[in-house]
């Protein structure tokens, strides 16, 4: 059983005017490149918006969000597509917890 395909990227269409003319330019030149997969790391403290931030870039609720606490144990990636072009984007656990290197965040994240 193969890869399944990823879900159209509806939530371009949420993005004002000008966000989708330069996105679309960006991906116009990824295409001429023959470049037709972008994938989009997302990595910093716990607790600091990096999933709201990919719920706002996918245009819809794809990730968990908890106010104020460190998200999952594990890296989750989204996967969207538009006009033949797919859009990666991986949710990474916190690096940093209390100050300190969250080595098994690191670990998850190397695979």
């Amino acid at each position: 059983m193969g890869t399944p395909l990823p879900r159209e990227w509806l939530g371009l269409q949420q993005f004002p005017a000008a966000t989708q003319t330069k996105l679309f330019e960006l991906l116009g030149k990824l295409k001429q490149e023959n470049v037709n997969t972008l994938t989009i790391v997302v990595m910093g403290k716990g607790g600091v918006g990096k999933s709201s931030t990919i719920n706002s870039l996918i245009g819809e609720q794809v990730v968990r969000v908890t106010a104020f606490q460190s998200e999952g144990l594990r890296p989750v990636m989204v996967s969207r597509s538009w006009a033949g072009f797919t859009l990666n984007v991986i949710d990474t656990p916190g690096l940093v917890e209390a100050g300190y290197v969250n080595h098994q965040a690191l670990e998850l994240i190397k695979g």
